[in-house]
């Protein structure tokens, strides 16, 4: 018999896959973190347009300056049809519909999440958005990282020495190179048009259990010994200002940390953001510590990190020998 949690969440939340009968679905579009709301103007402009906004427009968590989640495009009902069904992320709002909630992948394009909010009424939509919100935001996502690593693969670095040195293999974009390689230690970099994106692979004694406090610690420690500033004797630590937010996760099958945060220069002024996991690879005993991190002043910092993130996403680990 069904528990009355599982009743209520089912009635919440529908999670279609639902697939049209025509086989053939044109290749989905957009900017990666957009996502297109179709609805018309007047209720964009109303409370319902602002929940949207308040909803998937928040801030990108673990940036120096705010940027939102998702970058939202209104489009009217009366202009949803040919290309603008191809948007790779979609919110619907259905106001013939009894309030309900539901996601559909590849409904018109590949890929695509399109998620429908229905009620006929405000109050009802409101509520439909707001009970939705994890779960849209969690499909909306994953599928923005799946996306990454689908446009990296488009163009691969070809590079022996991640897994030479550490047993485990990265996808990254041809556009980086080895930065700088140490025992134990692998900066790759690609330079953007005022900065650089950048990626550091490490591994450390297998760590069962991590807190922030202790990825804190380990960071600031790599950093210091191999991430020099501009200027003589300054090196890369976490910005103390603010605190990173932190969560367990697992990357792949494996329970990893992830921190998000903003780094500083001990002695120089240089910032931005990182991204950083330490995965528990039990298949070899250790820990493998990845991060990315951004340097790019005045720039957008949101979809560098993004990119960054798909590359730690896409780890594949092998045994030793």
């Amino acid at each position: 018999m069904k528990s009355l949690t599982t009743i209520l969440l089912s009635s919440l939340f529908i999670i279609s896959c639902e697939s049209s009968n025509t086989n053939y679905k044109p290749l989905s579009s957009g900017r990666l973190h957009s996502v297109s709301v179709v609805l018309d103007k007047q209720d964009w402009e109303s409370e319902i347009g602002k929940t949207i906004r308040d909803l998937y427009a928040d801030e990108y968590l673990g940036l120096p300056q705010i940027e939102e989640r998702f970058s939202l495009s209104q489009i009217d009902y009366s202009t949803f049809s040919g290309f603008t069904r191809t948007g790779r992320n979609i919110i619907y709002i259905n106001k013939r519909k009894s309030k309900g909630s539901s996601i559909t992948i590849n409904k018109y394009a590949r890929p695509q999440v399109f998620l429908e909010i229905s009620g006929t009424n405000q109050t009802e939509i409101l509520e439909q958005l707001k009970s939705s919100k994890e779960t849209g935001i969690s499909y909306f996502s994953k599928g923005e990282v799946v996306e990454n690593q689908r446009r990296i693969l488009q163009s691969v670095l070809i590079d022996s020495e991640i897994k030479d040195q550490f047993n485990i293999e990265l996808t990254m974009p041809s556009a980086y190179s080895l930065f700088k390689m140490e025992k134990d230690f692998l900066w790759y970099q690609k330079p953007t048009k005022y900065g650089t994106s950048n990626v550091v692979i490490s591994e450390l004694n297998f760590l069962d259990q991590i807190t922030m406090k202790e990825v804190i610690k380990i960071r600031d420690s790599i950093s210091k010994n191999n991430i020099p500033g501009r200027l003589e004797n300054s090196y890369m630590i976490t910005e103390q200002a603010y605190e990173p937010f932190f969560i367990q996760t697992k990357i792949k099958q494996f329970e990893s940390s992830e921190t998000r945060g903003t780094w500083e220069v001990n002695g120089d002024f240089m910032g931005g953001p990182f991204i950083n996991y330490i995965i528990k690879d039990t298949v070899n005993k250790r820990s493998v510590y990845l991060e990315g991190f951004v340097f790019s002043p005045s720039e957008r910092k949101r979809d560098n990190i993004i990119e960054l993130e798909s590359i730690i996403k896409s780890l594949k680990i092998y045994k030793k020998d």
